[in-house]
């Protein structure tokens, strides 16, 4: 996982890492590796929305918008 991977790379990342924990053969050290990563990638997922959220707040105060459009 790269430091500042863009949404569409992480999600990519987290849907294989997925696809590796729905394997039948998926030994177990691994799966919990795997786990792991899902979950760092998720956080980082859910960190870009929570940027692009209060980016999308500030624009509004800035511009005066109540997004209601």
């Amino acid at each position: 996982m790269t430091k500042k991977a863009d949404y569409q790379a992480l999600s990519q990342e987290l849907e294989t890492v997925l696809a590796a924990l729905q394997r039948p053969d998926v030994q177990v050290d691994e799966a919990v590796k795997l786990y792991e990563q899902g979950l760092k990638l998720a956080a980082a997922l859910e960190g870009q929305v929570k940027d692009a959220e209060n980016t999308i707040q500030k624009l509004k105060l800035q511009y005066g918008g109540d997004g209601n459009a």
